[in-house]
């Protein structure tokens, strides 16, 4: 986790697997977004942003200088005045070890913003935006456009601010820090729902967790807040500390109809639904780094890496949300990649794939699925029958145990403590090939030293579980 936040401040569903393009094959796809023109394009971190489906090059991409490298970490369509483009976020790098960042527009209309425009950052067309400080996240409304960004950079003196700053297009940028949310939080995603802006957080809880930081009371609280008016004013609306413990690290946020999905360090996924404001474990303990829907299913990218130290690596998998049972299903699966983008185009869903923040990465690309067939089945098979480490381990009070199989079985799983007595039996019944996953909840037991067994035809597998109160 150290690593982690060093460089924050950085169905039938059949798989439709095709090679990376050529352009995504440069570097880490960061994002995708369609600008108004009917054609997808990626953006590729280290190299610029590129069509994927026969739109038209771009005429430029931002430049880079012998001092600047500049780097999208984000970008989203915008549609203004009947044109239409796109907004980038740039992260703060310099190779002389000073910084710049900054927010560029690129417009496909024809005058005086044919390419891209710097709105935010040194040197730029419209002033007020704190120089030196990755963009984190951004959204669009209308003619405004806003930009998430790290809070206070405790590297230099004095700090400076972060926040998330709002800019009518163009003309300038204005603060959106206020009593709530504080010009030294840590902003990593924004969600628009109509008229309803939400912004996710990090707290200092992940700073002291990360170890090696100085002032740590300099950054915000962290959690999900919500604004009716453009981040004029805010409303804390995150999660019961008591209930949820340290999940005001937030590093992602999605609405999908009445449920609010937030994805955080040390939670898992949680949702909260309108119809009873209340919070609920998503059943997800994975940290997330995209969300995505096609208006129906919701889909969730994760990371490479696990927090635990017992299990500190995870293949890169795509999951879908089954809201009838709170669950997930495995749809995508790639060992050592993380998934670093997704997006729905045209009943296809788009995976970005890549480096993030700093863990290396077997694949640089994207790979597609098809989104148009009935729902129920993994996107691939497994070769072999496995039973994997359960997560998270130490765990408290429970626990995911996957595993994947090659051909349809009757599987059984049990738990068992060290004496041999048999405690729960999570599943017995004839499972479909593929890959799967079972809760385990030990809310009844004791801290300890468990065991689990998995049982498929003449296939025996056991492994040790330890709980931790």
């Amino acid at each position: 986790m150290k690593r982690a936040y060093a460089i924050v401040t950085a169905l039938l569903l059949l798989v439709a697997i095709g090679s990376a393009q050529e352009a995504s094959k440069t570097g880490t796809v960061v994002g995708f977004a369609t600008a108004g023109n009917g054609y997808l394009y990626e953006a590729v971190y280290g190299s610029g942003v590129f069509p994927i489906n026969g739109g038209p090059a771009l005429t430029g991409q931002i430049p880079n200088s012998p001092d600047i490298e500049n780097v999208i970490t984000s970008i989203i369509p915008f549609a203004y005045g009947g044109n239409y483009g796109f907004v980038a976020g740039l992260a703060a790098l310099r190779n002389n070890g000073g910084s710049d960042g900054g927010v560029y527009t690129y417009g496909f209309e024809s005058g005086p913003q044919a390419g891209w425009m710097k709105i935010g950052g040194g040197g730029a067309l419209s002033p007020g935006l704190p120089q030196g400080k990755s963009v984190e996240s951004l959204a669009w409304h209308d003619s405004t456009v806003l930009a998430g960004m790290g809070g206070y950079d405790l590297s230099v003196q004095p700090p400076t601010p972060g926040g998330l700053y709002s800019c009518t297009y163009r003309i300038g940028w204005n603060s959106c820090n206020g009593p709530v949310l504080i010009d030294s939080s840590v902003v990593t995603s924004l969600y628009l729902d109509g008229s309803t802006l939400y912004a996710g957080m990090l707290s200092n809880y992940l700073a002291s967790k990360s170890g090696g930081f100085s002032n740590q009371g300099h950054l915000g609280p962290g959690g999900v807040l919500r604004s009716s008016d453009w981040g004029q004013t805010w409303v804390d609306m995150s999660p019961d500390q008591n209930s949820f413990p340290h999940s005001r690290d937030v590093n992602n946020v999605f609405k999908v109809g009445s449920k609010l999905f937030i994805s955080t360090f040390f939670s898992g996924v949680l949702y909260r639904d309108d119809n009873t404001n209340s919070w609920t474990y998503a059943n997800l303990p994975y940290l997330v780094s995209r969300f995505a829907t096609d208006g129906t299913n919701l889909y969730a990218g994760i990371f490479t890496f696990d927090s635990s130290a017992s299990s500190p690596y995870i293949p890169g998998r795509v999951y879908r949300y089954v809201e009838s049972t709170n669950t997930w299903t495995t749809i995508f699966e790639k060992d050592s990649t993380s998934v670093s983008a997704l997006y729905v185009s045209n009943n296809t869903l788009y995976i970005g794939t890549g480096q993030l923040w700093g863990i290396p990465s077997k694949t640089l690309g994207y790979f597609t699925l098809s989104t148009s067939t009935s729902v129920g089945q993994a996107a691939s098979v497994p070769q072999t029958l496995k039973l994997e480490q359960n997560y998270p381990n130490p765990f408290n009070p429970s626990t995911i145990i996957r595993y994947s199989l090659p051909h349809r079985s009757h599987v059984t799983i049990t738990v068992f403590n060290t004496l041999g007595q048999k405690l729960s039996e999570l599943v017995n019944s004839d499972i479909d090939a593929g890959y799967h996953e079972v809760q385990f909840n030990a809310g009844n037991l004791a801290s300890g030293v468990y065991f689990y067994r998995l049982q498929a035809g003449a296939f025996v597998e056991s492994k040790k579980i330890v709980l931790a109160r």
